[in-house]
């Protein structure tokens, strides 16, 4: 699922809007046509591989 950025109005909302869990069709299909851009999905934060607080 994709995030899309509005950059115009589009179905009744703003632009600035943004719509959340679309199908990544969807969303490349909004991308074509210049009405939204995607979002960039945040990545978890990266495990620190330790074995205890005190791991050297």
């Amino acid at each position: 699922m994709t995030n899309v950025l509005l950059t115009k109005k589009y179905k009744g909302r703003e632009a600035g809007s943004i719509l959340q869990n679309l199908a990544d069709g969807e969303a490349t299909a909004l991308e074509t046509i210049g009405v939204g851009q995607k979002l960039k999905e945040e990545q978890p934060a990266p495990k620190k591989a330790g074995k205890g607080a005190d791991a050297e």
